[in-house]
């Protein structure tokens, strides 16, 4: 190998994206009081709470937290206890949550997308998007405009600065946020 390659890192299966994600909401976010909207089984809001965030989940399906997961630190099983919860919000996310809230995520949101960026401009509030697909979402994209991009102009028209990361796991791994303090530099 010629010392002008550079070696991609090899990208983590997609079931560690909770744990890379919170290891780059951990780096990039102060604790704070977080809704994870849509957050299913809880692992995303139960990691944050590990690292000192107030997290509670908004899903309209409750559900539990997961018996196992695997730390990527320590390489290693975790086992849950069974009587171990997250917080936890069972209806649908409405904008109006989002006054309760200094951070916003949403992952598999399933209609909230559009709702959350409207939520964080009304209230004044970051968020996280790692949005997969469309699924009740009320936008309709341009033509050779994807996802994402649809989305990145939905926020920019209600005049939000939006940043993209690429997370290091398979899978769709382009988060869109916001970050007021680094708006406002």
């Amino acid at each position: 190998m010629s010392q002008h390659t550079v070696r991609k890192k090899p990208r983590k299966p997609h079931q560690f994206r909770f744990q890379l994600l919170t290891e780059w909401l951990t780096a990039t976010y102060q604790p704070c009081k977080i809704a994870d909207i849509g957050g299913g089984k809880g692992l995303l809001a139960y990691l944050l709470s590990q690292n000192g965030f107030n997290t509670v989940v908004i899903d309209p399906v409750s559900q539990n937290l997961p018996h196992k997961f695997k730390d990527l630190k320590e390489n290693k099983r975790v086992k849950l206890a069974d009587l171990e919860a997250v917080k936890r919000i069972s209806e649908p996310f409405q904008t109006e949550m989002a006054q309760d809230f200094d951070l916003l995520i949403g992952l598999h949101t399933h209609g909230s997308n559009m709702k959350i960026i409207d939520a964080a401009k009304k209230y004044d509030k970051d968020f996280v998007l790692l949005p997969c697909c469309v699924i009740d979402e009320p936008i309709v994209k341009r033509h050779n405009v994807d996802w994402l991009e649809s989305l990145v102009e939905y926020a920019q028209l209600q005049g939000l600065y939006i940043k993209k990361v690429q997370l290091n796991f398979m899978g769709q791994n382009i988060a869109l946020y916001t970050d007021k303090y680094q708006a406002k530099r």
